[in-house]
């Protein structure tokens, strides 16, 4: 070994202890600080006990130490003291499981804060806090519409495991308030198939006033999935929404739930006009895996070669490609996509030209021209597709 080389070796290790040591030290002061503020959580007045809550708060999941004497504090008299312990244990997340018991009790506090945190800490904690359930399917009837809220969010977080909450989520759509209809849906849309039969009354939702509780139904529509098939005018219907959310969820959803072609033909052409780019990418998305099946979208799969979104542009050529020889009427707007300032469109539209075969012949020329692109995956589509296109037999006509 030379010297330089151990010098360099040695200077590495140093280097490597040196961050180990300052780890090792930063969690041994992180855990001293905890202790200081669990100490003056325990033993301060109430002043020094609430800051301590607070700095505990902001410290998250590092101070997981504090989770017990945290707990304690949600039986104390003071309400700011028991409310700001329940959200310093929700900003621990899963760390703060032991405390679910004690967070439990809390959902029947005289304070509609303090449910509401306790609530909010127990969604956070996940599938651990399942044993819950039962006590926060009961907060989805309190009087006040916070803590409603937050138990049909912590539900949600709980996932499957709650799904025994959903006909009472499934009540709440008809809330009076807007917030907690949305986040009813929201949780029945993490259940998945296991609330299929609150499909009837999110179909209701998808014509609700407000926005986000329509948002919320067709992505609790779309998380039920095929089971949810009986949604699918409803959600075509909601792609004509005027909030652009809703259009994308209901795009989404209705991806997820699965169309025949007779159906999804019409719903994914016309979503090539939209307005907004994310929606009609997932048309021209759609379009492309149907395949031939999606022939008759030809016209309009070639008009969205020209679209100012470059992932429309790259689906619509993949499309075009899918159909393949059907779609040879589009072969000089693909031509045009071989000049595309992005490479993996132009690549799209080359392997698009291939799957053509002889009648793309015309766009030989271009396709030679462009095995000197300079990216890799370019040249390569190119090569590819001058290969398809020139070998003999490959006319199917």
């Amino acid at each position: 070994m030379s010297p330089r080389f151990a010098s360099r070796l040695i200077g590495v290790s140093l280097v490597a202890a040196l961050c180990l040591a300052g780890a090792a030290f930063g969690q041994a002061g992180g855990e001293a600080r905890t202790q200081a503020l669990v100490r003056r959580l325990q033993e301060g007045d109430r002043r020094e006990r609430l800051a301590a809550a607070e700095e505990i708060k902001g410290m998250g999941a590092a101070a997981k130490a504090a989770a017990p004497a945290l707990a304690a504090a949600l039986k104390d008299p003071d309400e700011d003291l028991r409310k700001t312990a329940a959200e310093a244990l929700g900003r621990m997340g899963p760390e703060a499981k032991s405390a679910a018991p004690a967070l439990t009790d809390a959902l029947r506090d005289g304070s509609s804060s303090v449910r509401s945190n306790a609530a909010f800490a127990l969604g956070q904690i996940g599938a651990e806090a399942e044993p819950a359930v039962p006590a926060l399917t009961g907060l989805l009837k309190d009087e006040s519409p916070w803590p409603r809220a937050a138990a049909a969010r912590a539900l949600g977080r709980i996932g499957g495991r709650a799904k025994a909450s959903a006909p009472v989520l499934t009540e709440l759509l008809r809330d009076q308030n807007e917030g907690v209809r949305r986040d009813a849906a929201e949780a029945l849309g993490r259940f998945g198939v296991g609330a299929k039969a609150a499909a009837p009354a999110l179909i209701l939702l998808l014509k609700d006033g407000s926005a986000s509780a329509r948002k919320a139904a067709a992505e609790a529509l779309g998380g039920i999935g095929p089971e949810a098939k009986v949604a699918v005018p409803a959600l075509t219907e909601s792609m004509k929404d005027q909030e652009f959310v809703v259009r994308m969820n209901a795009a989404h959803a209705l991806r997820r739930i699965g169309l025949e072609p007779s159906e999804a033909l019409p719903v994914w052409t016309q979503a090539l006009s939209d307005a907004n780019e994310h929606v009609r990418r997932y048309g021209a998305e759609a379009l492309a895996e149907m395949g031939p099946a999606a022939k008759a979208a030809v016209p309009a799969l070639t008009e969205a070669l020209k679209d100012r979104d470059r992932f429309v542009r790259l689906s619509a050529a993949k499309g075009l490609g899918n159909v393949g020889v059907e779609a040879s009427a589009a072969v000089a707007a693909l031509v045009e996509r071989l000049k595309d300032e992005e490479p993996l469109v132009r690549a799209a539209a080359a392997t698009a030209l291939g799957k053509m075969g002889g009648d793309a012949r015309a766009a030989l020329p271009a396709l030679n021209e462009l095995r000197k692109d300079q990216a890799t995956v370019v040249r390569l589509a190119a090569a590819e597709a001058v290969n398809k296109i020139a070998s003999p037999g490959t006319n199917p006509r």
